[in-house]
């Protein structure tokens, strides 16, 4: 079951992206290549690091590169084009951005605080515009920044910042915690929790909305009763945001409470799976969480039929599930490999490759399972040495060259989905 393909077909999938890849670079398209990056982390809590893992061939076996540049175990990781990025959250305070050639060498490392701010702003995401243009969400502040990717030195990095103040509940700060683009309007995740009491979710999340152009708030004419700007979701908790170009809808995670034994607290399923029309501004919820599948804590679109999310029955206690997102049926679990084990790192929902293989974090075994989504059959499993907890893509090539080079736009690249 972990290998579906023969050794022969894996041949002729190769050979035929081969040919692929020479003739788009023969008419002056270059074949992209993906790359996954992936952040780890030690069961102890006390390091971390990334792994390097390419994304082809179908069938494996893939190259892998593990325990690279050890650091913190705190740590995530974003992509664009061929670089990526390592953020150092709570504390740490900084971003370094890499190379895909050259994978444990930071090309720079910035820092996320403004001089003489002395509490951390637990850097979360980096959501990108374009080469030149990001958007830095904070956990820990009420302002996102807005970087210079391409920067080469340190004063150049911040460009400004976005001010979400206004969805601050009574300790101070919003939570921000993920974001993605869509038609030129970043939409920003806010969780809104009580910091001052274990990070209970007491508050609605909400969705701000930004014009990437011009960097200002958008009102959506959204009915709340806090008069703000934003979105308020009937879920709480807001984790995994994703834009499905098919159907051209945003869909949206929330894990509620998980309650816990040390805490005393029984789960809150005030969570869920909900649909944001990123036009209108409407928001329909899709699937509801609690029993069986327990808290809802991250998903992955792939179609618009064909969705997964991860449901939390307890520590450590985590399934896959499969669904349908234009109804909300769940088909259940979506390999039998996949259930009971510590599930981790689908908050960003973009964990297919290009291949349309999806990349699960198993913590239980140290690995990432890619599963083929056509069937929900093992394709492969990568050991990552320490546990994975977040993967991204880098992409390399650029026009009229096949072993890459791009500037980090994808600008020429012809994408070669490498199936049977």
């Amino acid at each position: 079951m972990e290998t579906r393909r023969s050794n022969a077909a894996v041949a002729g999938v190769k050979v035929w992206a081969i040919f692929v890849s020479m003739f788009f670079a023969g008419i002056g398209q270059g074949y992209c290549a993906q790359t996954a990056v992936i952040s780890t982390v030690a069961s102890d809590y006390t390091s971390g690091a990334h792994s390097v893992v390419a994304v082809d061939p179908v069938g494996g076996p893939r190259t892998v590169q593990n325990d690279l540049l050890p650091t913190i175990s705190d740590i995530t990781v974003a992509a664009h084009g061929r670089y990526f990025y390592r953020i150092e959250r709570y504390m740490a305070d900084n971003v370094a951005k890499f190379d895909i050639e050259a994978p444990d060498t930071p090309v720079w490392q910035f820092s996320t605080l403004d001089a003489g701010d002395s509490a951390t702003g637990n850097p979360y995401d980096l959501i990108f515009v374009s080469d030149q243009k990001a958007y830095l969400l904070r956990y820990g502040k009420d302002t996102a920044w807005i970087v210079n990717p391409s920067a080469s030195a340190e004063d150049d990095f911040k460009l400004g910042e976005l001010d979400l103040s206004a969805y601050a509940d009574p300790d101070g700060i919003p939570e921000m915690n993920n974001g993605v683009i869509v038609d030129g309007k970043l939409f920003i995740t806010l969780q809104r929790l009580d910091r001052d009491d274990g990070y209970i979710p007491v508050n609605d999340g909400y969705v701000a909305v930004f014009d990437t152009a011009t960097d200002t708030e958008l009102d959506t004419g959204t009915f709340n009763t806090e008069d703000l700007n934003g979105i308020v979701l009937p879920i709480k908790n807001p984790g995994g945001i994703q834009y499905l170009a098919s159907n051209g809808m945003i869909y949206i995670q929330g894990t509620g409470d998980y309650g816990s034994s040390w805490s005393g607290r029984d789960p809150e399923y005030s969570g869920g799976i909900v649909r944001l029309d990123p036009d209108t501004y409407a928001v329909e919820m899709i699937v509801d969480d609690g029993p069986p599948y327990g808290n809802i804590s991250g998903i992955s679109m792939i179609s618009e039929q064909k969705g997964y999310f991860v449901g939390y029955a307890g520590w450590g206690d985590n399934t896959l599930y499969m669904f349908n997102p234009a109804n909300g049926v769940v088909d259940g679990p979506a390999n039998t490999y996949l259930q009971n084990k510590s599930i981790a790192g689908m908050e960003a929902g973009a964990y297919a490759d290009q291949n349309q293989m999806l990349w699960v974090c198993n913590q239980t075994d140290a690995e990432v399972v890619i599963l083929d989504t056509a069937d929900n059959s093992i394709d492969e499993r990568v050991s990552t040495n320490l546990n994975p907890s977040r993967v991204v893509f880098t992409t390399e090539g650029e026009a009229g060259s096949a072993s890459g080079g791009g500037s980090g736009s994808g600008g020429g690249c012809f994408i070669v989905s490498i199936m049977e």
